[in-house]
This record gives structure tokens, sequence and C-alpha cells, in this order.
């Protein structure tokens, strides 16, 4: 990771710690940055790079595995950059030196000749880094609690950080829970210039959709395969590998493209679901075989689960999607010192629409278009309502029930509409009255608008769903990745390989997403004879899924540790969310009138975070939120 601070002396633990002092134009005023070493904080981070002694007291720091590309070709491996050399081409070209850069990165860079700060982010933000700005000085971190550890004020949460939390169960835009300390946007630049104290954010770049490429379809498939083999070769090293398997497409084709570039021992992970009709091991058991892999089989069923309260403790800021983020505490602890770093699939779903809430927004689009009062479609959501939810993942009552977005989202949202968990009246409903003018002074869907903006493509009605989530929903897969670095492993993804999202982007809608659900056929041509059929013919992904509704209904371990959890006297004194409202959850859930997992799942989650990370949150440390400095 990466910590430092401009403006003013950083203290800090220096053990396994290297520290670079220079000074700013501002007479004495020293600009400091602290570079802490892979020894501190394991071997995940072991790409950390610091270079001091450029032009006239130049120095930069890293965090990460950026990439230099080889001009003019795809099927040569990057060539990985060192600090010196980096630094070198930023001083000689400035930031458009990373349009020829691939890869995930976080880089703090100080110009002494300019006098300046920037904090760069990756493209699509796979590398996290924060700041703080306070009165002509900036702290920056890669992670948002070192940054947090560092301020001299008392903490407060942010009400807006909050608010989004709640709305989403991640964090979609580029603020967290500590108030006053944000994210670096992904693509973004946060300059800070020491004279002035000056800060001004930007992007340095943004994925175009505008220019489509002729609907060859061999072509398409043939150049699509080509560039996926390209990624995953850039991403390979001669550390140890390993690789997530889930069944599907996208983590299989990372896989598959690994073996052909690499003679020696692949180990795979995947995870078996116990109790459950979503288990997708034997398609996992099936590829590892036909690659050759050491595979490792994880259990996960509901005694794993209880491994969230250890996992809480690993996230910087707090996210639940059970099947993803245990299912990844799993594999990566079961991964553990046997390899260095790992690929995934994660990416493959935004370039082919093959998520199923695109094929909602897609069904959903001509009742968007009808003239009803905003009181009929209420009336309609209400009456949905009143369907019994089912235990059956599938279940044809409960789906219908849920593709009727809410009378109050706004159209703009789009697909947002189904990966949201509350409306602002339920917000207000859910928090204590004496927070409800805090929240009223939120926009929690503001960071799901805003990820629309920029996008120049044409108007399919779904291209626009699939550029946001590239700045949105893929913040939550990079959270979740990060927790393999408590166990000392390093994840790149093949699918956010530059060249090849830019190639997706250019493909057009009508053939990602044929008709509802016919998605991928395209990257199944170019797969044919390369992945096993049984992987590249089948039609029955169910993604990371376990029967957690179910197992908050049943008198098991894990409902009982969520019992208690949110009745506890450490969750109702925070002062934060009605006793009344959490209770009506649990009960609504339990009885079948709605399915609230994800929102239960939300509260016990943010309740472990705070009781590790924050243990003073309460009502009173909540702040209105903090406008950014323009």
């Amino acid at each position: 990771m990466i910590l430092g601070a401009v403006g003013r002396p950083l203290q800090t633990d220096p053990a396994g710690s290297f520290t670079l002092q220079v000074t700013d134009s501002t007479p004495g005023r020293p600009a400091n940055v602290v570079y802490c070493s892979s020894e501190r904080f394991g071997a995940g981070d072991a790409r950390q790079r610091v270079a001091a002694g450029g032009p006239a007291g130049s120095w930069l720091a890293f965090s990460g595995n950026p990439l230099l590309l080889a001009s003019g070709t795809t099927a040569s491996r990057a060539t990985p950059l060192s600090a010196a050399a980096l630094m070198q081409r930023l001083e000689a070209d400035g930031l458009a030196t990373l349009a020829g850069i691939d890869g995930q990165f976080a880089i703090a860079w100080w110009s002494a000749r300019e006098g300046k700060l920037r904090l760069v982010r990756d493209r699509f933000g796979m590398e996290p880094l924060h700041y703080c700005a306070r009165q002509r000085q900036v702290l920056f971190a890669t992670r948002a609690g070192d940054a947090a550890a560092h301020l001299a004020e008392p903490l407060k949460v942010s009400m807006q950080a909050l608010a989004e939390y709640l709305a989403h169960c991640y964090l979609p835009g580029d603020q967290t829970l500590y108030d006053g300390i944000d994210r670096v946007p992904a693509g973004g630049c946060v300059e800070f210039t020491a004279e002035s104290g000056a800060l001004r954010i930007g992007q340095w770049y943004r994925l175009s959709y505008a220019r489509q490429v002729a609907p060859d379809e061999r072509a398409i498939a043939d150049r699509y395969r080509d560039l996926l083999d390209a990624g995953v070769s850039r991403r390979l090293s001669d550390d140890r590998i390993g690789v997530f398997i889930s069944g599907g497409m996208d983590s299989s084709s990372a896989a598959t493209f690994a073996r052909r570039h690499l003679e020696g021992t692949i180990r795979s992970y995947s995870f078996k679901c116990v109790g459950g009709s979503a288990d997708e091991s034997p398609y996992s058991r099936a590829l590892a075989a036909a690659l050759q892999t050491q595979h490792c089989e994880v259990e996960f069923g509901e005694q794993q689960a209880l491994e969230a309260v250890n996992a809480a403790g690993a996230m910087d800021m707090p996210f639940c999607d059970i099947g993803v983020e245990i299912g990844t505490w799993l594999l990566t602890q079961a991964a553990g010192n046997n390899i260095d770093y790992l690929l995934t699939g994660d990416g493959g779903d935004e370039i082919w629409a093959s998520h199923p809430v695109y094929a909602l927004q897609r069904i959903i689009s001509w009742y968007d278009r009808v003239p009803l009062p905003r009181a009929v479609r209420s009336m309609l959501v209400s009456a949905s309502g009143l369907v019994r939810d089912s235990d059956q993942k599938r279940n044809l009552a409960v789906i219908l029930k849920r593709m009727l977005p809410e009378a109050s989202y706004s159209k703009q949202l789009l697909h947002y509409r189904w990966k949201m968990y509350y409306t602002t009246g339920s917000l207000r409903e859910l928090v204590v009255p004496g927070l409800q003018s805090a929240l009223d002074a939120t926009q929690p869907f503001q960071s799901a608008l805003d990820s629309f903006a920029g996008y120049d493509g044409p108007a399919d009605g779904l291209s626009a769903c699939l550029y946001s989530d590239y700045r949105g929903i893929s913040s939550c897969y990079f959270q979740r990745m990060f927790l393999a670095r408590h166990f000392g492993i390093e994840v790149r993804m093949p699918f956010y390989d530059r060249d090849l999202v830019e190639f997706g982007a250019q493909i057009p809608l009508h053939l990602k997403l044929e008709g509802i659900e016919r998605t991928k056929r395209l990257f199944r041509m170019a797969m044919e004879g390369i992945l096993p059929d049984i992987i590249n013919h089948r039609g029955d992904k169910m993604g990371h899924s376990v029967p957690f509704k179910s197992w908050l209904r049943e008198t098991g371990a894990l409902n009982a540790q969520v019992s208690e959890t949110l009745g506890s006297a450490r969750f109702l004194d925070r002062g934060l969310f009605r006793p009344e409202a959490v209770a009506r959850l649990l009960q609504e859930h339990r009885a079948r009138r709605h399915n609230h997992s994800h929102r239960i799942w939300a509260l016990f989650i943010l309740e472990h975070w705070f009781r590790q990370h924050f243990d003073s949150a309460s009502a009173a440390t909540a702040a209105a939120p903090r406008l950014n400095p323009a």
C-alpha cells in the first residue's frame, strides 16, 4: 500500500516503511511521502514501488501492476514498469503517457518542477486510492482506514455514504463512510497545487461507445478471442498462479488461456454450495480435469457463512453480496500461501450484457414508455407486494414481483432500479428520527445517476447501462477482490484489459443480448473447440448463488448470529436505526412476506465493520454530506 501526505509531516510507525522527504514551494512547509513496504503488509502488496531523486526532487510511489503495452501488437506480454521508469515517462509527457499503460495501478506523483501532487487511478478503478484535503494539506492512502488513522480530528460517519451503502449494499460513488475521506475517481486524477492549496478533480480516461464495428460475426468472435488471449497473457508472470473457476464462460476462458501459455502448476479454486440447488461445482471440476490443474473445492454452507464476521474486518469499506463476498473470502483463505496471484473472470458480464438486470431493463422499457400516472404505478407495485416470497431461486411469481420497479425511482436510473434496496421513503423509516434531517440532505441515488455522465454511444437502451457499470458496480467487484490481500494474494483481472474492454464497447448491442436471455453467442463461437463442451454449451449458469434467504428463515447458526447481532446493545446503542424497523425486516422475511435478505445482511455486515473499524460510530458522529472541493 501507499500512505503519505503533502503539506504537513506525517506521523507513522517507521517499521517496514521507506520515507522520502522533499520540500514544496511554500516556505517552511514540508511535503512528505511514506511508503509502506510489502514486508509489513504481506505478499499481496508486493508490487509496490517508490522512486526518488527524479528531476529537481520529484518522487513517485505506486501500488498495483502498471503494464507498458507493446506498440502495434496484442500477442506479446506487457512489460511491468518500475517506479523510476514510470516517473521518467510522466515527467516527460505528463498524464498522456498513461495512454500506453494498462493494468491496475494507483499512483502518487509529486512533480517538483510544477509544485503539484497528482493522485491517479487506473481506467476502471481496480487499484484503490483515497485522499483527504484539509486546509492546504492532502493526506493520501491506498486504504481509507489508513488515512482515517492519521487524521487529527475525531472521525465522523458520512451520512451521504451511509445512505448510499444502505441503498446499494456497497458504495457506488467516490465517498467513503469516513466523512471527508474520498476515493480518487476511477480513471481520474486529483491534482493538488502546494503553493495555493488548490485541489482539482478530473478524468484522464473515459470509455467510449461511439464507434461501432461492422457486424461481421466471425470477425468479431475471432478478434474477441485473440484480445482475451492477449489480456490473459499480459497478466501472467513466473510467480505462483491460481485461478478462480465458477464453471461459467468467463473464468473458464481465463483459466484455459492461462494453461495455453503456462506449462507448470496452475492451482484452481471453486466452491461447492452445501444444501442448495445452485451447486455448480461439477462444471468447475470438469474444467479443472480438462486443464490438469491442481484443484481445490471449498464447501460453502451455512456454517462457512459465519466467516462474514472475519471478512468484515478485512474490508476497507463494507459491501455485501454473500455469494461473492464470502465465496471470495473462503477461496482466498484456502489458497493461502500456495499462490502469489490469481486470475478471475470478473468483468465479462459488462462486455456481453449477460447479467439478468440488462434483460430486465429491456423487458421493462415498454412499461417506462406507457403514460401511466405515478399513482397507478405505485398501486401496481403495491399489488405485486402481496405476492409471498419463495425459497426457490427462479419462482415465476417472485420474478414477476421483482420486475416492477418502484414508482418513486427515476426512469433515468435505468437498470439500477433492480440493484437498489430502499427508496428515499423507506430509508427514512429505517433511521432514527434524529437522523432524518441529515438523511434528507443526502442524495442516495446521485452516484448511480452520475455514472451515466459522459456516455457517447448509441441510444439503444442498454449500452449506457454497460458504460455506467464500468464506473459503478465494477467497484464492488474490486472491493471484494481486495479481500484477497488479507491472505497475501494479488488479483489480476484479464476481462478489464484495456484493449478487450474497448473492443467490447464497439460490438453492436444486438450481437450481445439477443432477445431476452440469449447472450455470449459470439463468445461461444470464439471458444468452440477451445473450451470443453460442458462449459461452452451450458445454458443454466446460476452465478455465485447460495440459499441465503432460506438460511435466514431456519433455526440454524447463521440465523442465530444475525438475530444476536441486530438485537445487541452495541447495535441498538449506536442510535442509527429504529429497532422496530429492523425487527419488522426480520419478521417479514421469516414469514415469507418479502425477501429482505440483502437488507438484513447489509445491516449485519455494517455492524461488524463498525465494531472492527469504527466502533465509536453512533448517531452523534453522523455528519451531513461534505461538498467536494471544486
